[in-house]
């Protein structure tokens, strides 16, 4: 069938990369440039959060309060690179695609404004938290970035956000420019962009709901203007609890980056089936009574202690778990039309897994020295079609 769209693919030859404990071959395959025509929406797109908070100097997130918790948790240590540097990321990124990842959302904090609201509140600026953007930078500067796409997060939640009018536009005109690299991803030629909470960018926003849909209609004028097709712009919301119509008006779509479940903590782990639980609630009450279509998410995991986190942790799943999850959400997108984004040719089925790196909370993809390749090698085996 002819492609509406024009369908780029890259041919990538096999690279030989160190997992740290073993080699990682990566086949040839190839990458779509965007998602377009028929064909390509019979694949189911799999995206994977990407958290760039892990740097060298100290104070860093692995030390927290003066003790090193990777001596506590040594199975979370990652195979291809404890530091959020470029040879890191190039590993990353060739093997995320040779396990059948499609796309990082990388998370982007405004870390300018907060730096300034902090310090007109003559408020303590956390050290070296400009490098929480390193994700994108290095994404960006990747010999290897033609191998996956990238979108970008913007991280709003306290004590980030951008609450003036010229920061904003400022900032959109960054977004806006990194949208025009070749590896963004665009879901029926559309780049697609996600504000991370929607309640929060509404409390920054006044509340107001013409100040809500002023922010968004600058993001697609300057989006306009720098020659982009009108971008796909979302909204993250709780899987438990969905938005009002008038709430997501000005959004095209909807999606969760994490929920934990709201238990006791215990010593005890919770199993891994109720952290789920949330994630496949949402799944069946978006589809159903959703406004705009929802973009599942799925938790890898969820087990701050190395941080002393108050909340409850659960058990990582098995091999046997994991690929249950999978098998769940791919049917549940399968089975419902609100689940993914919509293109002129018709619906193109994705979802978010929760995380590809965040090692101390517990929402990990990337390899480790506990699980190995264990969560990425059934990523392969249950949705990739390279």
């Amino acid at each position: 069938m002819k492609h509406t769209l024009t369908l780029l693919t890259v041919a990538v030859s096999v690279c030989l990369v160190s997992s740290g404990s073993s080699p990682v071959v990566a086949e040839d395959f190839a990458v779509n440039a965007q998602v377009s025509g028929s064909d390509d929406l019979s694949r189911c797109l799999v995206g994977v959060h990407y958290f760039a908070g892990w740097w060298k100097p100290l104070p860093n997130k692995y030390v927290h309060h003066g003790t090193d918790w990777r001596k506590d948790y040594p199975g979370r240590v990652p195979l291809l690179g404890q530091y959020n540097d470029q040879p890191t990321m190039d590993k990353e990124i060739v093997t995320a695609a040779r396990f059948g990842v499609d796309f990082f959302q990388i998370l982007w904090y405004p870390v300018d404004d907060m730096k300034r609201r902090l310090a007109a509140e003559e408020r303590e600026i956390p050290p070296h938290v400009e490098k929480l953007n390193e994700g994108l930078r290095l994404f960006l500067e990747s010999p290897e970035n033609h191998r996956i796409r990238f979108t970008i997060e913007y991280v709003n939640h306290a004590p980030f956000g951008i609450v003036d009018d010229a920061s904003w536009e400022n900032t959109c005109r960054k977004w806006c420019d990194v949208m025009r690299h070749p590896s963004y991803l665009k879901v029926g030629g559309r780049p697609v962009f996600k504000v991370h909470g929607l309640h929060a960018f509404r409390l920054q926003n006044r509340e107001a709901p013409a100040q809500v849909r002023h922010r968004i209609t600058m993001l697609r004028s300057i989006a306009r203007q720098a020659g982009l097709p009108d971008p796909l712009i979302g909204a993250g919301a709780s899987p438990l609890g969905i938005p009002l119509p008038e709430a997501l008006e000005p959004f095209d779509f909807v999606t969760t980056y994490m929920e934990v479940p709201r238990l006791e903590k215990r010593a005890e782990l919770y199993p891994y089936e109720k952290l789920l639980e949330p994630a496949e609630k949402g799944w069946k009450g978006y589809a159903k009574h959703c406004s705009k279509p929802y973009i599942p998410y799925l938790p890898a995991g969820w087990d701050p202690r190395p941080w002393k986190d108050p909340r409850p942790s659960f058990q990582f799943p098995t091999r046997r778990q994991w690929r249950a999850a999978l098998l769940s959400v791919r049917l549940a997108l399968e089975q419902h039309e609100n689940l993914g984004l919509p293109t002129p040719q018709g619906r193109q089925k994705l979802f978010l897994i929760y995380a590809w790196n965040e090692f101390a909370e517990g929402g990990i993809i990337a390899p480790t020295h506990g699980d190995g390749y264990m969560k990425l090698e059934t990523i392969k085996e249950i949705l990739s079609t390279r």
